[in-house]
């Protein structure tokens, strides 16, 4: 199965496939589920290979700065998106809808997308505010990197999903630059670019 472009657009309108899955996922690190309660233990947080490295440069360049900040949740199955679903819907109702993403609709079956959390004086935390510092500092330089910040604060009526100052993004660097310097979501790209050759495929 050919994996799928930096650009694509994954959202309620655009599902992917129940059985794609990238062929490139590495397992990044041990800290996946270590505090979170309801998760398969045994998870571990995985990424596309080919992208990686550009996550490590980007932690790397944080910490020279003071800021750090940890993986947690990346690749996703359909499968265990539903899982997570219908726990949520358990605990919340229909109200879950606002908060995670429909099986085939999460850009974490990508392998493109991950979610940040915190480690400190060995406690994991995601619970990632968007006036944190590492959380400011991501959404203002994650798009040297190739990333962007997938669902900003005031984009929700475009990307159907709440803000998730957590939740980053590869598009490649191009692209990323693009949509960060115009002040636009991936979703608008599309929508300005549909039937142009500008579209990076």
């Amino acid at each position: 199965m050919s994996e799928l472009s930096y650009d694509v657009l994954v959202n309620n309108d655009n599902l992917l496939s129940p059985f794609y899955c990238p062929s490139n996922l590495i397992v990044t690190d041990d800290n996946e589920n270590n505090f979170h309660q309801y998760k398969d233990p045994t998870l571990k947080p995985m990424i596309r290979e080919d992208i990686y490295p550009y996550i490590l440069k980007m932690m790397e360049d944080a910490k020279k700065e003071g800021i750090f900040f940890i993986l947690d949740s990346g690749y996703r199955s359909y499968e265990y998106q539903k899982v997570l679903l219908d726990k949520l819907l358990a605990q919340l109702g229909d109200s879950a809808y606002q908060k995670i993403a429909l099986p085939g609709a999460s850009e974490h079956q990508t392998g493109l997308a991950f979610d940040v959390a915190y480690y400190n004086n060995g406690v994991y935390s995601d619970d990632v505010k968007g006036d944190d510092k590492e959380a400011i500092w991501l959404a203002n330089n994650s798009y040297r990197y190739g990333f962007i910040l997938r669902y900003p604060k005031g984009k929700e009526h475009v990307t159907g999903f709440q803000y998730e100052p957590w939740h980053f993004r590869f598009v490649g660097f191009e692209l990323a630059k693009i949509l960060f310097q115009e002040d636009i979501t991936l979703e608008e790209y599309y929508e300005r670019n549909k039937g142009s050759s500008r579209i990076l495929l």
